[in-house]
């Protein structure tokens, strides 16, 4: 990776080692704990977990290149405590309480306090009820279903379940020692079965709450053909009231199969976490899959703060996450979380439950969560945009695998051609957001290098273009790529020095794919990269456009010495032609006559250049002819 001002950061931490943090990382103990760093007020800054607490801390003091996140952490340590725990899940366990109770500046946190509704069965009661609840409490009897996002999702679904299984919704548990006078209001439409009057028998009570389980849990699906058919009978038999309950009751559920665009053959109940990360962000959508079927996501937006890896990002990110939300018994995802298996444990302890944390291949689960990635993805566009134009994956992806100090939204590349050291040119293609922006292309005949040098044109071409951007108060682009490896790269660099310009500029070479930095460090992106891709499609339209641009040169070349070959034509006739057509092409657009009259020559003369350019059978203007492009 790429590190901009490395020799000031060793500068700045040198002289924030004082001899007090020397000492105090001197007899740091080499095994897992906590470790807590505080700013010269006393307030904790950051929170951190290590399974090699000296490793780990002194590591921020190091003498290696950070990021500025980084670097302003660093500044900011006072002095640091530690906590030396027996094992690295318990040491996570202490870190996320610890970020919990005093939120510090510098840690990974959840911004809200949004914790999405659950539906929980009371099975420890004696007629359990079905109630809606925020919390979840492990190992306490009950059965909980969720999270549902979407609140207006959850009392759909309660309502189906009044109106099928009819089991009580009370905020308070029944007493069958205490029965009440009259029913609820539910009772009275149908829509509970009445344990608070004595209307069922526990035992007939508990064979709906099985059937309701078996529901929820996707193992069972009620017959609607069936039911129909039962509609039918007792509609024949002029029972109408019953049928009207039962029509209500399809309905219901035909409402509920048909709100789930997304439903599993098999009843799974999983997490998958889409992530997406650039430079400065990190982005998480949950999908909560329940039963088999999608309950609805929750998108998490944060900011990189230090430069932790993503793996470890996205294991506090777990830990937090699931401190208060119910666990499955699977969760999706692409990346293994940091620490894995001090994150497992924790996720075990915490359920009481075998956890599985998994990566998918194929099949539909495999669909599912592409599509919580491309979420993410889409989520990430809006917060990196800065205008209304949303960020395609690859600019993203390109500013955090490069290290690129902003997203690169206008990218310039370079090639060079000719035909064995002749008619040597160059290309200048743009892409901006990743795509073509063919207005912004330009053409460069190769003025000051003779013979097969291309490091020395990409430096002749690079400092031409930036003198014109200069002189004309243009905007550099935002990254350069030269077609070619080192050589082309170093030529390129002393183009930027001289010029005293700083650009983020790499050469990408052909056949390997293999990305050179002007430290001559070898950069290999993976090829199916959305950042990659972009580069190889840049690439590509810039070699392209420069051998078109060098055929063109070279028929041009071929066509003006024929000319010059011809007697009484010399330089200034040409000059003349050119002059009032503007292009050699445009003389096969008119007759041998205006031809002749609009450049004032004579007619001999005037016949050999039209029929050296323009084959005689093509003397109407109507008649399509091959075109001879020039160059700028």
């Amino acid at each position: 990776m790429l590190r901009h001002g490395s020799f000031k950061q060793r500068e700045i931490i040198l002289m924030k080692i004082s001899d007090k943090i020397a000492a105090m990382l001197d007899q740091l103990p080499g095994k897992p704990g906590v470790y807590i760093m505080k700013d010269n007020q006393g307030d904790i800054i950051y929170v951190g977990k290590s399974r090699n607490l000296k490793k780990r801390v002194s590591s921020y003091f190091k003498l290696k290149s950070r990021d500025s996140k980084t670097v302003r952490l660093v500044l900011n340590i006072e002095t640091f405590e530690i906590i030396v725990t027996f094992n690295e899940i318990e040491a996570l366990i202490l870190e996320n309480n610890l970020i919990k109770k005093h939120k510090p500046r510098y840690n990974v946190r959840l911004k809200d306090s949004k914790t999405h509704p659950y539906l929980a069965i009371t099975l420890k009661e004696e007629f359990p009820r079905v109630i809606k609840v925020r919390k979840v409490y492990y190992n306490d009897g009950n059965k909980y279903f969720g999270p549902f996002p979407d609140e207006s999702g959850l009392r759909f679904v309660m309502d189906v379940i009044s109106r099928v299984f009819k089991l009580c919704t009370c905020t308070s548990p029944v007493d069958s020692k205490r029965k009440k006078n009259h029913g609820c209001l539910k009772y009275s439409i149908g829509t509970c079965l009445g344990p608070c009057l004595d209307k069922i028998s526990r035992k007939d009570y508990h064979v709906n709450v099985k059937s309701l389980l078996k529901f929820l849990s996707g193992r069972k699906i009620p017959n609607l053909e069936e039911m129909k058919n039962r509609m039918a009978l007792l509609s024949s038999e002029y029972r109408f009231e019953e049928a009207a309950v039962l029509r209500d009751t399809i309905s219901a559920l035909e409402g509920f199969f048909t709100r789930q665009k997304v439903e599993m053959q098999k009843p799974y109940n999983n997490d998958f976490w889409g992530i997406a990360e650039s430079k400065n962000h990190i982005v998480v959508s949950v999908f909560f899959l329940r039963g088999g079927k999608l309950l609805g996501n929750r998108t998490i937006p944060f900011e990189r703060n230090t430069d932790d890896s993503t793996e470890k990002i996205i294991g506090n990110l777990m830990c937090q996450f699931y401190s208060t939300n119910l666990i499955p018994p699977a969760i999706i995802m692409n990346k293994k979380p940091f620490p894995f298996d001090a994150i497992l444990g924790f996720l075990r302890n915490k359920s009481s439950k075998e956890i599985r944390i998994v990566q998918i291949k194929k099949g539909s689960r495999k669909k599912l969560l592409e599509m919580a990635e491309e979420n993410a993805l889409e989520s990430m566009r809006n917060i990196e945009s800065t205008t209304e134009v949303k960020l395609s994956a690859g600019v993203i992806d390109l500013e955090k695998q490069l290290n690129l100090p902003k997203v690169p939204m206008r990218i310039e590349c370079i090639d060079i051609s000719h035909n064995h050291g002749e008619d040597c040119v160059a290309s200048l293609v743009v892409f901006s957001n990743g795509e073509p922006r063919k207005s912004d292309y330009r053409k460069y005949y190769i003025r000051n290098t003779t013979g097969i040098d291309d490091p020395a044109s990409i430096n002749e071409v690079v400092d031409r273009r930036l003198k014109r951007l200069i002189k004309e108060k243009q905007s550099f682009p935002d990254l350069l790529i030269v077609d070619g490896g080192a050589g082309q790269v170093s030529a390129a660099r002393k183009a930027l020095l001289e010029n005293n310009v700083n650009i983020p500029l790499f050469g990408l070479a052909k056949r390997e794919e293999i990305l050179y930095s002007i430290e001559k460090t070898q950069i290999k992106l993976p090829i199916t990269s959305p950042g990659m891709r972009i580069l190889i499609r840049l690439r590509d339209e810039a070699h392209r456009f420069a051998n078109t641009f060098q055929r063109t040169s070279k028929i041009k070349r071929v066509v003006r010495s024929s000319l010059l070959s011809l007697p009484g034509v010399g330089i200034k006739t040409l000059q003349k032609i050119i002059s009032v057509f503007g292009s050699l092409n445009k003389i096969s657009t008119v007759s041998l006559k205006e031809f002749r009259e609009r450049c004032s020559l004579q007619e001999k003369i005037a016949e050999l250049i039209y029929n050296t350019i323009t084959p005689p059978a093509s003397d109407r203007p109507d008649k399509p002819v091959p075109k001879v492009q020039d160059g700028p």
